[in-house]
C-alpha cells in the first residue's frame, strides 16, 4: 500500500505521487521544454539577422555614408527561410547587389546557415527520402 509522505520527510525513494499530480508534472515539463525551444529559436533568429546586417555592413559600408568607390550597394530584403530547432522559421534576409547592378552578391552568413539545413529536412519538404 502507498503511503503518502511529507516531502520534507521524505527520501527519493519514498515519494510517491498521486497520478493526477505525475500527469500535471509530465504537462508542465513538456510546456517548459516547448518554451524553451521557442525562446532558443528566438534568440537564435535575432543573432543571425544582426550577424547578415554586420556582414553587409562589412561588404557595402556603413549605412548612409557615401563611398564612390563602393563595389555593392545595399538592395532591401527579401523573404527567406532556416531551420532552427527542427522547425522552418521564415526570415527576412538583406540582399546585396554589386554597384553596377548587374548581379546579386550572396552573403555567407545566410549561405552556411542554408548549407547547415542539408543535415536537416529541406524547409517545406518531406522529413522522408
Amino acid at each position: 500500500m502507498n503511503r503518502n509522505v511529507p516531502l520534507a520527510q521524505a527520501g527519493m525513494d519514498e515519494v510517491v505521487l498521486p497520478s493526477r499530480v505525475q500527469e500535471a508534472l509530465g504537462q508542465l515539463v513538456g510546456a517548459a521544454k516547448e518554451g524553451l525551444l521557442a525562446l532558443s529559436v528566438g534568440v537564435g533568429l535575432g543573432v543571425l539577422a544582426e550577424l547578415m546586417e554586420e556582414e553587409v555592413d562589412e561588404v557595402v559600408g556603413p549605412k548612409g555614408k557615401h563611398d564612390l568607390d563602393r563595389s555593392a550597394v545595399r538592395h532591401g530584403h527579401e523573404a527567406g527561410e532556416v531551420t532552427l530547432g527542427g522547425r522552418c522559421v521564415a526570415v527576412g534576409r538583406p540582399r546585396v547587389r554589386s554597384a553596377d547592378g548587374r548581379s546579386e552578391l550572396p552573403l555567407e552568413t545566410y549561405g552556411r546557415r542554408a548549407e547547415g539545413q542539408a543535415r536537416s529536412p529541406p524547409c517545406g519538404g518531406a522529413s522522408r527520402p
